[in-house]
């Protein structure tokens, strides 16, 4: 009788994980998770308390474990500190360093940078095991004026985190450090391998559930919202973000409709960014859109309203600055939606123009609109370059898939640690 093979123990670390708060991170982390244990791999979630009010919890079989940090900055007000929660924090958790050294795991895969990577690391090399860090929001291609933007709430403060982390030994390159490195990006394969020769990089992309987004739903989302059966609807479902740019997709539509096209917008998305929120709101005052705009803001990652949302849009747009991947492009295939997307980052690789989906400017709201009279032009053209997105969507990019490949890679990497 053959002996049983134990199953491979994965602490995932991630900076925030809150249902209430989701974006492409806490859905590769949650799905990834879920998806391993049909493979032998055991996984546990570790993060902090960052915009979730709900403490440790077991979810689907997956423990949830959060713990109390901070941020080492002075003064750092109410209001900054929910910003860095919501994007761009680099904390400090001795409950979750405490949390990972008894956790008896074989394996630390690392979903965030900063301070808890390093830390992450640090525990790793004490424990004797491997430790795998994934870059899910870029790495080395964040726009300059994107990075500033992030830094924002920490203006004007004491920055005493540098003492701290000379004192832990945190101050060296967590890429250069960790045994392994994921990227969901092809473009930042290609400079990772540059800037880390000989290193070991797997380009991993998100994966999807396509049932999920190709099942109909029982109810009709344009009547649930009174939005015309004629209306010409573009949904972006994304983080209100600067990052995302979404201000891009609410001034096509306006020019769409001065165009004498009855365009209106569906956003979906928690917002990441509250001045960038309000500017968007400026905007659809400004150009009169509130009565072709559909702003859903707290929809939870299983909400039906999700694929209902997709299923009932002609369009689906990304206009982001900057992308490692874009996850929602796959949804939206999945759906059966024709995308829009920028001309940037992992999107380049992802979209293949006039193929599976067809670009745009991010810094031209023009290009939405040329991208949308493309598809209108030509209504076979459309529904060849949906369907043969749907396909790929199910056939490249299943979650089976992606984590059989994250499993077959921690074991490697794992053998190569002994």
């Amino acid at each position: 009788m053959s002996e049983a093979v134990s199953p491979l123990k994965i602490a995932h670390v991630v900076r925030r994980f809150a249902f209430e708060e989701w974006g492409g991170t806490e859905t590769v982390v949650w799905n990834s998770a879920r998806h391993l244990g049909r493979y032998g791999v055991e996984s546990a979630i570790y993060t902090t308390r960052a915009c979730s009010g709900t403490g440790d919890e077991v979810r689907d079989g997956i423990p949830i474990r959060r713990f109390d940090y901070f941020y080492p900055y002075w003064p750092l007000g109410s209001d900054a500190k929910r910003a860095l929660d919501k994007k761009g924090g680099n904390p400090i958790s001795s409950g979750l360093e405490a949390a990972l050294r008894t956790s008896r795991c074989d394996l630390i895969h690392i979903h965030s940078g900063g301070r808890l990577a390093q830390t992450a690391i640090l525990t790793a090399k004490k424990l004797g095991i491997p430790a795998v860090i994934s870059f899910h929001g870029g790495c080395i291609d964040i726009p300059e004026a994107e990075m500033r933007e992030m830094l924002r709430p920490i203006r004007h403060t004491l920055r005493y985190g540098g003492l701290l982390d000379r004192l832990a030994g945190r101050r060296f390159d967590v890429a250069a450090a960790a045994d392994a490195m994921i990227c969901v990006g092809a473009n930042e394969e290609k400079l990772l391998r540059e800037r880390y020769p000989g290193r070991r990089v797997l380009f991993l992309p998100n994966g999807i559930d396509p049932e999920r987004f190709d099942r109909k739903i029982s109810w009709n989302f344009r009547e649930r919202f009174q939005i015309p059966a004629s209306r010409l609807l573009l949904c972006c479902i994304a983080r209100i973000d600067y990052q995302k740019n979404q201000l891009a997709l609410i001034r096509a539509a306006a020019l769409l409709r001065d165009r004498g096209i009855d365009a209106g917008v569906v956003l979906i998305g928690p917002v990441s960014a509250e001045w960038y929120a309000e500017k968007m709101r400026a905007a659809i005052r400004e150009l009169d859109l509130a009565d072709r705009v559909v702003w859903l803001p707290g929809v939870g990652a299983d909400d039906d309203l999700l694929p209902a949302a997709l299923q009932a849009s002609d369009f689906f747009v990304l206009p982001s600055c900057h992308e490692p991947f874009g996850i929602a492009v796959l949804e939206a295939w999945s759906a059966g939606v024709p995308v829009i997307a920028a001309r940037v980052g992992g999107l380049q690789y992802l979209i293949r123009d006039g193929e599976n989906g067809r670009f745009c400017e991010p810094d031209d709201p023009s290009t939405i609109v040329s991208a949308v009279t493309a598809f209108r032009s030509d209504e076979n053209a459309m529904r060849r370059i949906a369907g043969c997105a749907r396909k790929e969507a199910r056939e490249s990019y299943s979650w089976d898939r992606i984590t059989g490949r994250l499993a077959d890679f921690y074991r490697e990497v794992k053998n190569e640690h002994k």
